[in-house]
């Protein structure tokens, strides 16, 4: 993988609008057949990609320079529960591969299901690149070395059994899904429940070094 290339010189512009645009699709007619309330919080079609930007900008933008640069990895805002489906899939008649499915109605109430099925996808594209029957980081996998040393910590983790809630205790990707949400949503929160995992993610995603770590070893 061209870490390198997808972290250090897509970073300044990356961000997660711009991932967005490449890579997010609203399903046909999703606002005219949504419920009324959400009408009244969404008042364009395009309003939930931005309302969903807006969740996801408190990543760290080599994450985004990295995701653009791979193959793969969509989102779909429908009427659906939230849910991140690994596999070939289509959309609008476009084959493509490796969906988070959003829900609208999950953007309206402003809850953390979109982060946490995001951060699905990002664990399956940090782990493995997206591939199919790879090891996700929160298993244990990386797709550069750097990665792969912080996945196989990140899979000590979850045995220990801190998950800050019921989602989060439920296995291993669950378990980086939700505290990825909350680090963003509630850290403190997380901090007090999960020390280990706050660290973690702090010492990792963002970190500055663990970015250009993994691109010196692709160089």
């Amino acid at each position: 993988m061209a870490v390198q290339n997808r972290v250090s010189s897509g970073e300044q512009r990356a961000n997660a609008y711009a991932w967005l645009r490449q890579r997010a699709t609203v399903a046909p007619n999703l606002l005219s057949q949504a419920a009324p309330w959400l009408r009244g919080v969404f008042d364009h079609s395009w309003a939930p990609v931005k309302a969903l930007a807006q969740q996801l900008d408190c990543l760290p933008r080599p994450l985004w320079a990295y995701l653009l640069g791979c193959e793969g990895g969509h989102v779909w805002i429908y009427g659906g529960e939230s849910h991140y489906a690994p596999g070939p899939a289509t959309l609008q008649h476009q084959a493509v591969r490796n969906v988070a499915y959003v829900s609208i109605e999950d953007l309206g109430r402003q809850n953390e299901r979109p982060l946490h099925v995001i951060a699905h996808l990002i664990d399956h594209y940090m782990g493995c690149g997206g591939a199919p029957g790879g090891d996700w980081l929160s298993e244990g996998g990386g797709a550069v070395p750097g990665w792969q040393e912080a996945g196989a910590r990140l899979a000590r983790l979850f045995p220990l059994g801190y998950g800050l809630d019921e989602t989060a205790q439920a296995n291993a990707r669950d378990y980086f899904a939700q505290s990825l949400a909350f680090y963003c949503r509630d850290r403190r929160r997380l901090n007090v429940a999960d020390p280990q995992i706050e660290k973690w993610l702090r010492s990792t995603l963002w970190n500055k070094a663990f970015w250009r770590t993994a691109a010196r070893q692709e160089g």
